[in-house]
């Protein structure tokens, strides 16, 4: 199945010619957690995932052309 992933913030990098998104083919049954082992991500303590524009965990179950939104917090301001 095809899937496509968002990053924002610092996870940009992840992504080919810092382009908007990509898309990745997974197996059927794929999580979140297996975008984050292709993307070799390791920051899960500090990550905000959404599928379809709702918060998820890193167990949830990801469909064919699922849109996987990963955030990195960010700090600052006053």
């Amino acid at each position: 199945m095809r899937v496509r992933v968002v990053p924002y913030a610092e996870l940009r990098r992840l992504v080919p010619n810092r382009a908007e998104s990509l898309w990745l083919d997974l197996p059927e049954g794929a999580t979140v957690n297996d975008v984050l082992r292709e993307l070799n991500v390791t920051i899960v303590e500090r990550l905000i995932v959404g599928v379809d524009g709702t918060y998820a965990k890193l167990d949830a179950p990801l469909h064919e052309n699922a849109e996987v939104t990963l955030v990195t917090p960010m700090e600052g301001g006053t």
